[in-house]
């Protein structure tokens, strides 16, 4: 449907509370306590497991490893699909598009009816990185279309100053540009995005919507970072969308993220995070069954987001947690619809390799705060005046717990799953089923680590030394030995998402990145799964987190401004591809 829907006029949320505390200060720390206390029940099993429930391990472990076969798999296909997508949306007009589907449904052309609210929360960041960021807004192909906001930190010595002179870098080119400024220290506020985000919506719908008497429903509002850069046709597939979606009020639109701005120039050893960060986010996006989330940037309806009271002040993981509020508070008709355009965010860095290694530590640590929306989900899914279906409660609630605990025992399940538990049956006798011991001869070179610490091991071949010329596998390690195609597969749609190496970066450092795959183990473990297993233990222990922007940026020679580029000239789009 393409006319203007008919919805209930902006009032109070259905559920004025979807209790994001428990009931008392006990059962909070208790509902902390589960994120961790399953991470470790599932890394624990693997030393437990052969021997006191033998059966059941092998059966779960086997589960798990089809699983894994499958999703590897099926984030190959999905990510080659969500390539081909992003390449044809980029040559997409979407006016003429517009134009075409409201031809067939006998519309009004209403395509300069939506406003898309901006609002770019920020602490410290650098002027010219937020210039870089509103010089993609204003290379949209509607830039007129968009009010930008300057969520700044009242904090920040000379915020006021900066917002103005960012405000008088852009005049005429959006609907409207200004700034608000968010006190610190205001009563239940954790400093974050989230509360940055909450104030800068208030104060935006006192300006425009109380003082200005626009309209609420014509808009939708952006979570943008302060580091991201648009597609410039970003905000006109997303006119499209809102305008042609089935229910635009009850939607949130995610772009395809790619960690691309400057992942040429982090330690090779994050490239392979950072790097198959996007391959995973445009993969879920189309995976048939994947719950989506939005994540880090994403749009919705500024009627949806008023409905609910916007974004939670003392909730870090702004995100995924208003995904859930909006879905446990208006229902089953709360979806997330993709944007196939890329969008880059910068990587961690900062001035020196080893500081980079520690801040790109600390904001894993920061993400993986997310599980505090396991206890939130489960609460929320079980509130008698939830409007949401039982089936959609349980998935969603289910849903953010198997992300968030395979986040940190993943790692120890593909790694050690296997190796350990033949080792048990093997040496120490566990009794395990002899379908999941038996072991195949398959093509391949066996290794024996447990003899690294041997000496005079190192140079035999065969069983007794570290190489062996012929590959032994039980079941489950067959199954993860298939994943080893779809792992090649999203090694080269990582090369190709990340553009080419850039004339300052020294040729090197492709060679450096390449090198890096063979410790993916041992990187994946530091940069991935010991900091959610960090963050798990921190909640835990209610030690809490304290938010802390990560320094970003890049050491490319700067270039002036896209906004002070003529009007006439073309905009230099973000390339997946390879070309320019």
């Amino acid at each position: 449907m393409v006319s203007r829907p008919s919805i209930p006029a902006v009032g109070p949320a259905p559920i004025p509370h979807l209790a994001v505390s428990a009931p008392s200060p006990w059962l909070e720390r208790l509902g902390n306590a589960i994120p961790l206390f399953l991470s470790l029940l599932l890394i624990s099993f693997i030393f437990w497991g052969p021997f006191h429930a033998p059966l059941t391990f092998a059966i779960l472990s086997t589960a798990f490893f089809l699983y894994w076969l499958l999703r590897s798999y099926s984030v190959a296909v999905a990510c080659a699909i969500g390539l081909r997508r992003i390449a044809r949306w980029k040559n997409t007009d979407w006016y003429a598009t517009y134009r075409a589907t409201i031809a067939r449904h006998g519309s009004p052309d209403r395509w300069t009816w939506p406003r898309h609210l901006v609002i770019i929360p920020n602490y410290r960041e650098s002027e010219e990185g937020l210039a870089r960021t509103i010089d993609s807004l204003a290379a949209q192909t509607i830039a007129r279309q968009l009010v930008v906001v300057l969520a700044m930190e009242e904090r920040e010595a000379g915020a006021r100053e900066k917002a103005a002179r960012l405000i008088a870098r852009y005049p005429g080119h959006f609907s409207d540009i200004f700034a608000t400024f968010h006190p610190a220290g205001l009563p239940g506020e954790t400093p974050g995005k989230g509360s940055n985000e909450a104030w800068a919506a208030r104060e935006a719908h006192r300006r425009l919507i109380e003082r200005g008497g626009d309209d609420l429903l014509r808009y939708t509002v952006t979570s943008c970072d302060a580091d991201a850069v648009f597609h410039p046709a970003h905000f006109a597939a997303l006119n499209y969308l809102f305008l042609t979606a089935r229910k635009p009020y009850r939607t949130f639109w995610q772009p395809t993220i790619f960690n691309s701005n400057n992942i040429w120039e982090i330690p090779a050893p994050l490239r392979i995070p950072d790097g198959l960060s996007g391959i995973n986010r445009t993969s879920n996006l189309l995976i048939p069954g994947s719950v989506r989330f939005p994540t880090s940037c994403y749009s919705l309806s500024w009627q949806m987001l008023h409905l609910v009271d916007y974004w939670d002040e003392e909730v870090i993981p702004e995100d995924w947690h208003l995904y859930l509020k909006c879905a446990y508070s208006l229902g089953d008709d709360v979806n997330v619809e993709p944007i196939f355009l890329p969008l880059g965010n910068d990587c961690v860095l900062a001035d020196t390799y080893w500081k980079t290694l520690k801040a790109h530590y600390a904001q894993s640590v920061r993400h993986a705060w997310g599980a505090s929306d396991i206890p939130y989900a489960w609460r929320a899914a079980l509130h008698p005046r939830s409007p949401l279906s039982w089936p959609r409660r349980l998935l969603l609630a289910g849903a953010v717990t198997k992300v968030h605990v395979l986040w940190a025992a993943q790692w120890y399940i593909v790694t050690l799953g296997i190796f350990l538990p033949s080792r048990f049956a093997a040496q120490f006798g566990a009794p395990l089923p002899g379908w999941w011991v038996h072991r195949y001869q398959v093509p391949g070179t066996g290794w024996h680590p447990e003899h690294l610490l041997e000496p005079s091991r190192w140079f035999r071949i065969g069983p007794e030394g570290i190489l062996e010329p012929t590959m032994w596998l039980n079941l489950p390690g067959i199954l993860v030995a298939l994943c080893l195609f779809p792992l090649l597969l999203m090694i080269v749609f990582e090369l190709k998402t990340r553009g080419p190496r850039p004339a300052y970066v020294p040729r090197r450092v492709y060679l450096t990145g390449l090198l890096m795959w063979p410790l993916m183990a041992v990187i994946t473990f530091f940069f991935a799964s010991l900091p959610a297993l960090h963050a798990q233990w921190k909640l835990a222990s209610g030690r809490g987190l304290v938010y802390r922007v990560a320094e970003k940026g890049s050491r490319a020679p700067v270039r002036a401004p896209a906004a002070f580029v003529a009007a006439t000239e073309a905009p230099e789009p973000i390339s997946i591809s390879g070309g320019k």
